[in-house]
């Protein structure tokens, strides 16, 4: 079941452009972000990201749900 938190989670790394910022501005943990953004992505059944080496970004399919 796809829940708000998420949604809003994903707004809120859509405005701020990163993880850190994200998280921050969330009063959560960075870790705790990332697992929520893989939860979301596992509901969806989409990727949403493109992971690299400690950076994370939304491809063009993340940019649309954001």
């Amino acid at each position: 079941m796809l829940e708000i938190y998420l949604l809003e989670q994903l707004s809120a790394f859509y405005e701020c452009g990163t993880l850190s910022a994200a998280a921050e501005r969330l009063n959560l943990s960075q870790p705790s972000l990332s697992r929520s953004m893989q939860k979301l992505e596992d509901i969806l059944g989409v990727r949403l990201f493109e992971r690299q080496k400690n950076r994370i970004r939304l491809n063009q399919t993340g940019i649309v749900a954001a």
